[in-house]
């Protein structure tokens, strides 16, 4: 994407505070006005001065000089407040805005990219955006207004030098445009390696025990430093080159200000200006000058903003997971599931699944298991829509799950996973996160079928202890617990466990084996399970490897084929 292109999308949500912009527009105006004007007032000062102005008159001159600057104070502090409010306001808008994207992207596009990189294109770059419309508005809109109005009032005073402070402008934006296109590059580099940074300051973090129980401090630290030193050479570098644009166009315009100067004197010699006017001209010329220094001093922060709103807009412009709002709701009777000849493939170019075809009977219990990498998971999150198949179909109750919709699909589904989650909120909260109107009765009701009650009743404040998404005043055993009460208290038609007691402790696992029976009971299910000993009674037992289902039966019968099922269970319990 190009810069003009980026630009381009930025200016548009400036355009959605019209009112702002234009009120930040007028003051702009205005203030400048009184900026300009006030030279003028001020070269007739001194001219009169010279020639024996009263005292009255030299009053009333400095008391309407000081108005001017007092109104001036109070325009420019309406810009700059106007300015201020369309920067934050239309972060606020890309911010809202990058957030419904994300939450319109498929699940393959959060497998492919690092959270923390994510985290930091909605934190960082917005705010890096910000940060550039409240700096270059500001200065665009009364640098834009000091130039025309400097102009007209230079041009009255005197052509010649008007000339030569309007020749050397040109100058100093080539000066600029040079070493901003030469810092470009390195304003990408600093967005893009500060978002691994954070990507990777992110992971180990979340993952700080099995950094110090595996030892890997030193390494990580080394991988941290190499990561922060790439992002210290690119941002000295951007800072450094982007910061020779001010002294640079500095140089070009004081140069211009001492020939202006010189000038002056020359023209007064021969009686052509008077020394008021040559005092106009000066602060003119700074003024016009102003602008431009002003202009290539904020863009560094333009430069920044440019380089996150590419990230920002690469996210946007990305393809929304296919829209099935309009699709009619899955209407679930029994719960039969079918594969009817179902291909799929993370990558097209190495396909998992080949012509699958599968009948589950309503209310069947339904147990997966394999080597890890079989495709157990991935069957998993082909019934969830969570990923959609390339060939073949799925169906529930003779229904193509890819003709419903999403959210009425996966209302029927109730899953708990291996790696459990918990939001930051109270544990009543999170056992009511799938069901949010549920009552205490309700929530405490779910608790006691799964166990979780007698715990919950032990912490300080009970249902309302507050919990965070890394909360340890859990145990893991704990928080799977909490996890499957969630599911016990959406009462789903659809169960789907994947290792779902494998963190618990005995007598935990017993009274959740007991729930989990009676939740069960009647509800097609389907049970992901390692240890073989929990499956025992499952209605059916499919034995995946390499993405494809090679034994299917009960137990007795899987046993009796001596199959793959025979070898993975004989493992287990081979003493």
């Amino acid at each position: 994407m190009s810069i003009k292109d980026v630009l381009k999308r930025l200016v548009a949500f400036l355009w959605l505070f019209k009112g702002m912009l234009l009120l930040s527009l007028v003051c702009a105006v205005l203030s400048v006005l009184l900026n300009v004007a006030a030279p003028l007032l001020i070269g007739n000062i001194i001219d009169h001065i010279s020639s024996g102005m009263q005292k009255s008159q030299l009053f009333i001159s400095i008391g309407l000089l000081v108005g001017m600057y007092i109104l001036y104070s109070v325009f420019n502090w309406g810009m700059m407040a106007a300015s201020n409010r369309i920067a934050f306001s239309s972060s606020s808008v890309l911010r809202r805005q990058l957030y419904a994207k994300l939450e319109q992207l498929p699940i393959s596009f959060y497998d492919q990219n690092a959270r923390g990189d994510l985290i930091s294109r909605f934190i960082n770059d917005i705010d890096f955006i910000s940060d550039g419309f409240l700096q270059s508005l500001s200065t665009m809109l009364s640098g834009a207004a000091t130039i025309i109005l400097t102009f007209i009032f230079m041009i009255r005073i005197n052509w010649i030098m008007t000339v030569i402070v309007v020749i050397s402008a040109p100058f100093t934006y080539l000066v600029a445009r040079v070493i901003t296109v030469r810092t470009n590059r390195y304003f990408n580099e600093q967005a893009n390696v500060l978002g691994k940074l954070n990507g990777f300051s992110e992971e180990m973090l979340s993952g700080i025990r099995s950094v110090k129980a595996f030892g890997y401090e030193k390494d990580a630290q080394k991988r941290f430093e190499d990561y922060n030193q790439q992002l210290y050479v690119s941002g000295v570098k951007s800072q450094f080159y982007g910061s020779l644009a001010n002294p640079s166009t500095r140089f070009v315009m004081n140069t211009a200000y001492a020939i202006v100067g010189a000038v002056g004197a020359v023209l007064a010699f021969f009686g052509q200006i008077t020394i008021g006017n040559i005092s106009t001209f000066l602060m003119y010329s700074n003024l016009f000058s102003k602008p431009f220094t002003e202009i290539t001093g904020v863009m560094t922060q333009l430069q920044s903003a440019i380089s996150s709103g590419k990230r920002i807009f690469a996210i946007m412009d990305l393809p929304n997971q296919s829209d099935d709002h309009e699709q009619r709701a899955l209407q679930l009777e029994t719960g039969a599931v079918a594969f009817e000849h179902v291909s799929f493939a993370y990558d097209e170019k190495k396909p998992l699944m080949k012509d699958i075809s599968l009948s589950i009977h309503p209310g069947s219990k339904v147990a997966v298991v394999g080597k890890t990498g079989a495709g157990k998971t991935t069957l998993v999150n082909l019934l969830m829509r969570f990923y959609d198949v390339n060939g073949g179909c799925i169906r529930i109750d003779g229904q193509r799950i890819d003709e419903v919709s999403r959210d009425s699909l996966r209302s029927q589904f109730g899953m708990v996973l291996q790696d459990t989650y918990l939001f930051e909120g109270t544990i009543a909260e999170n056992i009511a996160y799938g069901k949010p109107t549920a009552s205490r009765e309700e929530i405490v009701e779910a608790a006691k079928k799964s166990g979780a009650h007698e715990f919950i009743i032990r912490l300080n404040r009970g249902y309302d202890t507050m919990l965070h998404a890394n909360s340890n005043i859990l145990s893991q055993g704990q928080r799977q617990l909490l996890s499957i009460t969630r599911v016990l208290l959406m009462n789903p038609h659809i169960l789907i466990l994947d290792e779902a007691t494998s963190s618990i402790d005995t007598v935990s696992e017993q009274h959740v084996n007991r729930a989990m029976e009676l939740l069960m009971k009647g509800k097609t299910s389907f049970i992901i399970a390692h240890r073989l000993s929990t499956i025992v009674d499952a209605d059916m037992i499919l034995v995946m490897e390499q993405g494809t289902i090679i034994e299917q039966g009960t137990h007795e019968e899987l046993l009796q084929r001596q199959g793959a099922y025979a070898q993975l269970f004989n493992s287990q319990f081979a003493s």
